[in-house]
């Protein structure tokens, strides 16, 4: 295991100091800064649009750099020799290419990381819809201010002591920029501490919602200074964030704890308002497009043993574009059918569709861990599969 650490380790530091890595991920983490000024576009929520681009571009980056690691690592040394240092020695084929697989998942997962951290900002800064609204200038001094920081010292670094530049501000950005998003987990726009719960306030509490145990845990009460939980007490109808949306199940038991109209509508507000707040499940649909990059990276390297770098992301994207849309040949509109041997190819195919959390998104659903879970096993035997596979076809490949 120590052949494959080194290999991994070997492979993610050259991927690293690669021009083209660091120009990918600076366009990536761009685009996604700029992505709330061009989608205040929509008739609808323009969140929505900036919520489904950043997942996207999340998705895209990863394809290129699967594309480019692997080909820059495994064609690239096959067609200059370099890979016969390796196999000449005591490594066995198959550890040369599950040490490059698995250095491979760190460059992806160092690029989603910080990809991910500006679509955090992105996201938390928001789409300005109405001339009402203010720009977060939390968000503008911890993200822009600090990568601008960034910026100056890879510079003087790379004047006064020769460090690479693109390298060296990657580098710099893993450990500040994941402060700077801890702070912007702490505080509000509004520079005070984050509190983490959706509020309505309501006049008067029913009387048959006044026992705690009736709301089942899916919210609470919060009387006003000087009132209690008695009925006729004003107060706050009080949602953790951390509990997701109100399913429209549990929305109904609410309202139907009393017949006021008042409370139904109270009830309804409080479910729309945390329903637009998606930040653990966002955070959720982001890991799981990294669980679709596990099995892109697989394929990749399975690809690359045979072909050259353009060749690799033909390839890949195809498949891509066939994993994510064979749900939708495989059920087609009534009257209907699909031909047996279709049926029987898409077996072979990994279902993006797993990974690809935007329909769910957009529903407001609730994304269960147990589901991410066992998506990122999938996942994991998927990418170990291709890994077997590349080393197959790895074996018969003349090196020398």
């Amino acid at each position: 295991m120590s052949q494959v650490f080194a290999i991994a380790r070997n492979t993610y530091l050259q991927t690293l100091r690669h021009s083209l890595f660091g120009v990918i991920v600076l366009i990536t983490m761009g685009c996604l800064a700029i992505s709330p000024a061009v989608t205040g576009w929509t008739l609808d929520d323009d969140n929505k649009m900036l919520r489904d681009i950043g997942l996207s571009t999340l998705l895209i980056q990863g394809l290129f750099l699967a594309c480019l690691a692997a080909s820059g690592t495994i064609s690239t040394e096959i067609d200059d020799k370099t890979a016969l240092t390796a196999v000449a020695k005591p490594v066995s084929r198959f550890a040369f290419v599950l040490g490059k697989y698995l250095g491979i998942l760190l460059v992806l997962a160092t690029a989603h990381y910080l990809a991910g951290i500006a679509f955090f900002m992105a996201m938390r800064h928001g789409v300005l819809q109405t001339a009402a609204e203010t720009s977060d200038l939390t968000v503008i001094i911890f993200g822009l201010g600090v990568f601008l920081l960034l910026i100056i010292a890879a510079t003087i670094l790379n004047y006064a002591y020769e460090y690479r530049f693109l390298p060296t501000l990657l580098t710099l950005a893993v450990p500040f920029l994941g402060f700077s998003s801890l702070v912007l987990l702490v505080i509000d726009r509004d520079w005070k501490l984050q509190t983490y719960e959706v509020t309505q306030t309501m006049d008067n509490l029913p009387p048959e919602a006044a026992d705690p145990a009736a709301f089942r845990g899916l919210i609470s009460f919060r009387p006003l200074p000087g009132h209690q939980q008695l009925p006729g007490h004003r107060g706050h109808l009080v949602r953790k964030i951390w509990q997701g949306p109100l399913s429209e199940a549990d929305q109904r038991y609410l309202e139907n704890l009393s017949p006021s109209l008042q409370w139904k509508k109270d009830v309804g507000f409080l479910a729309q308002t945390a329903r637009k707040l998606q930040g653990f499940e966002i955070f959720k649909a982001a890991l799981l497009v990294y669980g679709a990059l596990l099995v892109l990276a697989g394929l990749a390297v399975a690809v690359s043993t045979r072909l050259g770098m353009m060749s690799t992301f033909l390839v890949c994207l195809i498949v891509l574009g066939a994993g994510l849309s064979i749900d939708q040949i495989l059920h087609p509109p009534p009257g209907e059918t699909v031909p047996n041997w279709l049926q029987q190819a898409s077996r072979l195919l990994p279902h993006f569709q797993f990974f690809w959390m935007v329909d769910a998104l957009s529903e407001y659903r609730v994304i269960p861990w147990s589901y991410v879970g066992h998506a990122l096993g999938y996942a994991a035997l998927l990418g170990l599969a291709a890994t077997f596979a590349a080393a197959a076809l790895f074996e018969t490949r003349e090196v020398g």
